[in-house]
C-alpha cells in the first residue's frame, strides 16, 4: 500500500512539472562542433549532430586554446570548438545563448611537401 501511494504521488508530481521548466533560462547548455561563421559579437557554431547555434559574445565570455588566452578575432570558421553558453532572453524577447567561456582546439597547422 504504502509503495503504491509514494509511486502515485511521484507519477503525479512528475506530470505536473510543466516541460518549458527544462529549457528555462539559466540553463547552462553545452555546444561541440565547428565554427561556420564569426561575427563581431556572435559565432554560428554546427554541432557534431547537425544542428546550428548561434551563440553571443559578450565582455566576460572566456576564450582559450589549451590553457592560453585569446581574442575573438582569433576564432576562425572551420576551428573546432567547445562552448559553454547560458540560455537568456534577447532584447527582442527570445531565447538566445551567451557564452561564458569557448575553448578552440589546437591551432591548424598546414604544411607543404
Amino acid at each position: 500500500m504504502t509503495r503504491r501511494f509514494i509511486l502515485g504521488v511521484a507519477l503525479a508530481a512528475a506530470l505536473t512539472i510543466p516541460r518549458y521548466a527544462v529549457a528555462h533560462v539559466g540553463h547552462v547548455h553545452k555546444v561541440l562542433g565547428t565554427v561556420t561563421t564569426r561575427h563581431e559579437n556572435h559565432l554560428e557554431v554546427k554541432a557534431t549532430g547537425g544542428k546550428t547555434s548561434t551563440i553571443t559574445l559578450n565582455e566576460r565570455t572566456k576564450i582559450r586554446r589549451g590553457t592560453a588566452k585569446v581574442k575573438a578575432d582569433d576564432i576562425k570558421p572551420g576551428d573546432r570548438v567547445a562552448v559553454t553558453a547560458t540560455e537568456t532572453k534577447g532584447k527582442d524577447g527570445k531565447a538566445e545563448l551567451v557564452a561564458t567561456e569557448i575553448r578552440l582546439g589546437p591551432a591548424t597547422t598546414t604544411t607543404s611537401k
